[in-house]
């Protein structure tokens, strides 16, 4: 047992040198490689310097036509927070998040998108209710159907003095 032992850790010993060592790696193909003689005077032998790599030649990309982007005309400011109200609830009755999105205020605009897609579910019927609150703050409660379920909800419309009257948030919860 001692001898297969030791011959066991002995072979493990050398390849553990060889791969330390960088003797072991298996290098790709370089190719075509030219060898150095060694010098004389010289009792180690010197690695091969393989042939540089063939060059490709790239082609520079085609111009492409300008695409210009499609502008949509800017949203209308609301008049009053019902307004507004009536209008996201629309869009989000007709499964359009981005126009729903569009109407939300500049520092909802990424989570509008998430409650959009977490809460609303075609077929989607909601209706508002009558605003309370006062400046630069309401809160519009939401009633209707959407995913098949009777839900109600409540909607944070704000007026802030930089911005114009927005949907800042809004929940839906089932009935």
């Amino acid at each position: 047992m001692l001898v297969l032992l030791l011959a066991v850790l002995g072979v493990g010993g050398v390849l553990a040198f060889g791969l330390v060592s960088g003797d072991g790696e298996a290098a790709p193909d370089p190719g075509p490689a030219t060898s150095v003689a060694p010098p004389a005077s010289s009792p180690t032998p010197e690695r091969s310097i393989p042939a540089p790599l063939p060059t490709r030649t790239v082609k520079p990309p085609t111009a492409k036509p300008p695409v210009t982007p499609s502008v949509r005309p800017p949203v209308k400011p609301a008049e009053s927070a019902v307004e507004l109200a009536r209008r996201f609830v629309a869009q989000l009755n007709a499964n359009n998040s981005a126009a729903a999105t569009a109407l939300g205020c500049a520092s909802a605009k990424q989570v509008l998108p998430l409650l959009i897609k977490q809460w609303i579910e075609p077929p989607t019927k909601l209706t508002v209710g009558e605003p309370f609150g006062q400046q630069p703050t309401f809160g519009i409660p939401l009633a209707g159907t959407t995913k098949g379920s009777a839900v109600g909800g409540l909607m944070v419309v704000q007026k802030l003095s930089d911005e114009p009257l927005c949907v800042r948030a809004f929940t839906i919860s089932p009935k």
